[in-house]
């Protein structure tokens, strides 16, 4: 795991590299003992460019060379490395297979694993020592697809190529920054330090915490009270940089019996000056480390990882509760969560725990989980899925408490095993605006069936549910976000209409789209039937509700001021033929004086009464018809001359 530098302790001897400045390989092997796997590489790769390097030499130079990339989680050179072994008849280290497996799961690549874990099987007769490999393999082929709405963007945090995590804090992250520029080439230790956010990816230049907190070797792993009083870190238990067993108790050095610099869980306090009163927790040991702490928003329990006896593999997830000033002796959260291989960064919200395995079923590397706690008892587990987990390591998982947002860390992108930090974001889903429009004619009111239009830029036909309005007027457009399009509406006998929808603030726009009203051309003997013209009862005199109506006919006059009209109006059948002849011919004469009223001029207006000369359907004298068919009949036309 990318992680797992902060959780190798330092070994601290008193011997110097410079004892073996003329045998590579013991150079290298010094510096792989002592977790220096940068300097190891250098070193096994300048005995196998050397002459006096004997075969059995470097085929052991291969094998560290191999082990030394891996280490360093540089799963590419990794694999060049295992290829070239597992195809060498000399190799007789057929765990090497079972390495090569391990690194094709972390390049992506789980039917050429499977090959390898199947062969060493083949070879040693140890078939049950892979079956949990198989298993993993199989279930990353099967969960390829397992996505969730959440995109990932890689920030501008520095990490020096290894990534401790992040806290969240005062719009910025905490972090670990390397304490030197040389760590593309060198092993190198970190300090604590704060960037303020620029905007979700971009950060500015970190600048190291003040206080007392960062020392020689390894800080990290930062995890806040909720009101940022109290920051929980990993720390190396000791200063010492020179190790003699003779003055461990003599000179209270805080290692472990073999000289380890174990790792500690601290706390330090806020204050004007920086983070002060640095003190480790009650449940450290020099013989096991502590790492990752995550305090919960309550600040009374506090999780963290360790490899002290009695747990399921590596370094587990473990859980101390407050006791007044105190910390209760942790529990192991149990094999739900813990594997016999490491589980790391521990990240509580609500009843919600985020954690990193390489134990569980993930897809090739480390992958992050959500396990759901009730009462601290473990309640289900579940891995997290794509884009949050790749082939590779994924780990330090943190989210705001509205689970939109939030970083993780991770060496999936490039090559050589480089720490970067990510931010996610749920994804909101963007669908196409969906605009329904009714087409009508802007003088009658009615809608216009066959209306068809044009879009510029033209779009996927695929999109288009409708190619033009129905008998109902009706008619829906999906347009894509973010470009602008030219929609034209046009239909036999009207004026087209062209409406520009922008790439963004559409709104404005899209209302225009209700209603959309065509111009009928002013073509000679055009008749437009008005419905909506009504008139008191046996009388000529118009009723108010007749004005929306009579506006859109002086509009339309207006847009054609050359134009003139005969404007008829007709009655039903009811009623004697003569009587319904007066009638509408005062009713006619009403219509044009009320337009003359409002300004068209009385020359292009023609009243013509028709009477029941005109019958739109069968409701002539003697025939027996409901009032809505009667009504049908009851109407003003005005027809271009």
């Amino acid at each position: 795991m990318s992680y797992k530098i902060i959780l190798v302790p330092l070994l601290i001897g008193i011997a110097s590299i410079n004892f073996a400045q003329k045998n590579p390989i013991k150079t290298g092997d010094f510096n792989y003992e002592h977790r220096f796997y940068k300097e190891a590489v250098e070193n096994y790769l300048a005995a196998l460019n050397s002459d006096k390097t004997d075969p059995a030499a470097r085929l052991y130079a291969r094998q560290q060379l191999a082990f030394s990339y891996h280490h360093l989680f540089d799963y590419e050179n990794a694999e060049k490395q295992y290829h070239s072994l597992v195809n060498d008849t000399a190799n007789e280290d057929f765990n090497i297979f079972v390495n090569y497996g391990h690194i094709l799961r972390n390049n992506g690549n789980y039917h050429g694993a499977l090959d390898a874990y199947l062969e060493y099987a083949e070879r040693t007769g140890k078939a049950s020592e892979i079956d949990y490999y198989s298993m993993a393999c199989q279930w990353a082929i099967e969960h390829q697809e397992m996505e969730s709405d959440f995109t990932v963007s890689r920030t501008n945090i520095e990490t020096g190529g290894r990534s401790f995590g992040v806290a969240m804090h005062n719009d910025g992250l905490i972090y670990s920054k390397a304490q030197s520029s040389d760590y593309n080439k060198h092993t190198v230790f970190y300090d604590i330090c704060f960037a303020k956010c620029m905007d979700s990816i971009n950060f500015s230049p970190p600048t190291k915490l003040l206080g007392s907190m960062n020392k020689a070797f390894y800080e990290g792993a930062p995890s806040l009270t909720r009101d940022g009083s109290f920051l929980y870190y990993t720390g190396n238990s000791s200063e010492r940089v020179v190790y003699r067993e003779r003055n461990r108790e003599k000179k209270h050095f805080q290692l472990s019996k073999n000289g380890t610099n174990i790792l500690k869980v601290f706390v330090a306090e806020h204050s004007d000056s920086g983070w002060v009163n640095s003190k480790e927790l009650p449940f450290n040991s020099l013989e096991y480390s502590c790492t990752h702490p995550c305090i919960d928003e309550n600040n009374s329990k506090l999780f963290f990882v360790s490899n002290m006896p009695g747990g399921f593999g590596g370094y587990d997830i473990y859980c101390s509760i407050k006791q007044d000033s105190s910390w209760s002796k942790p529990f192991n959260l149990g094999p739900q969560i813990n594997s016999k291989e490491d589980e790391m960064t521990p990240f509580i919200l609500g009843d919600s725990l985020f954690f990193s395995s390489k134990g569980n079923m993930g897809f090739g590397g480390s992958d992050i989980f959500v396990a759901v706690l009730v009462d601290s008892a473990v309640e289900s587990v579940k891995n997290m899925g794509h884009p949050f987990n790749s082939p590779k390591d994924d780990f330090a998982f943190v989210i705001r408490k509205d689970q939109k947002s939030g970083y993780l860390s991770s060496n999936r992108e490039g090559t050589h095993g480089y720490d970067h930090v990510y931010y996610f974001q749920k994804e909101i889903p963007e669908f196409p605006d969906t605009i329904n429009t009714l087409t009508l004619n802007k003088v009658t009111g009615k809608p216009i069936p066959g209306v068809k239009f044009t879009i510029e830029p033209d779009i996927d036909p695929n999109i288009m549910k409708i190619k033009k309005t129905d008998e109902d007027g009706q008619l829906e457009l999906i347009l894509p976000k973010h470009i602008e399009y030219l929609v034209t509406f046009y239909a036999e006998g009207y004026e087209p209409i062209e409406l520009i929808v922008p790439k963004e603030n559409r709104e404005d726009v899209i209302a225009r789209f209700g209603e959309l009203e065509l111009i009928p051309i002013a073509t000679k003997d055009v008749v437009l039937e008005i419905d909506e013209i009504y008139f008191d009862y046996d009388k000529a005199t118009i009723r108010p509700e007749s004005e929306e109506a009579l506006r859109k006919i002086i509009e339309y006059l207006n847009i054609y001021p050359e134009v003139s009209v005969e404007l008829s109006a007709h009655t039903d059948s009811r009623g004697s033929d003569s009587y319904n002849q007066r009638l509408s011919q005062k009713r006619a004469e009403s219509t044009v004086a009320y337009l003359v009223n409002k300004g068209i001029g009385a020359k292009r207006l023609h009243p013509v009464g028709y009477g029941e000369k005109k019958l739109r359907n069968r409701c002539a004298n003697g025939v027996k018809c409901s009032d809505e068919e009667h009504m049908f009949n009851r109407r003003v036309e005005l027809k271009i001359l």
